[in-house]
């Protein structure tokens, strides 16, 4: 009964109890900042530094091709292997980039029954490309992409080298695990360069971030796709 009328006591003294309002509002406060401390940062979309890093722009692909030309009313292949470097000029977006770049194709075409010439086949163009959705760049959030775009091309084809504009369309996705490419390219031969040819490549995507994507929370969605 005494303690209980010193606690009313203690209870009524206006110092008292301003003391005791402030020891719960502390108490409070550290634990909301400890809660805080404790709690994952969210980062904001694109990781690319500022300001512009080269190393971190680049990208690259490897493949195959096949660049088809008109001979006899035909279509004659010519079956080489494709390189495709890029540098985007774009850092504040994930799912769109514009890049510059090159496929640079290098093939043989051996003698057949069509066409009886054997020769060494390339094509070293310039391409400016709008690139959308997947692989767009290094912090892409869509696990499919596209592209279009178009520039300037030297060819050589039957020991001879010309040149003429080039105009590229193509997709991008990941298919069972690896990121591919499929690209069509048609060169616009003068009436001094003929013909004309047209090119399809099945690239792999190259680049460790690709098996980093998901350990860096950049794509969500594949948690339930290709990539489990």
């Amino acid at each position: 009964m005494k303690s209980h009328h010193m606690t009313l006591l203690i209870l009524k003294s206006p110092m008292n109890r301003w003391c005791i309002k402030s020891i719960i509002f502390l108490l409070m406060l550290a634990t909301s900042t400890l809660v805080l401390a404790q709690a994952p940062k969210v980062s904001s979309k694109g990781s690319m530094k500022r300001p512009f890093v080269l190393m971190q722009q680049v990208k690259h692909a490897l493949g195959v091709s096949s660049t088809f030309y008109e001979y006899n009313k035909g279509q004659e292949p010519v079956f080489g292997i494709c390189y495709n470097p890029s540098i985007s000029l774009t850092k504040s977006f994930s799912d769109f980039s514009f890049s510059l770049g090159s496929q640079l194709v290098g093939g043989y075409h051996a003698a057949t029954s069509v066409d009886d010439s054997a020769f060494i086949y390339a094509d070293l163009p310039l391409l400016a490309e709008l690139n959308f959705g997947h692989n767009a760049s290094k912090d892409f959030y869509s696990d499919f992409g596209w592209f279009l775009g178009g520039g300037y091309s030297y060819r050589l084809f039957k020991d001879k080298w010309n040149a003429g504009p080039v105009a590229t369309i193509g997709v991008r996705g990941f298919v069972f695990g690896p990121s591919f490419t499929i690209r069509y390219s048609r060169f616009f031969a003068g009436a001094d360069a003929r013909p004309s040819t047209q090119t399809i490549s099945l690239l792999v995507n190259l680049g460790r971030y690709f098996k980093q994507v998901k350990l860096n929370n950049k794509v969500s969605r594949f948690s339930n796709g290709f990539r489990k």
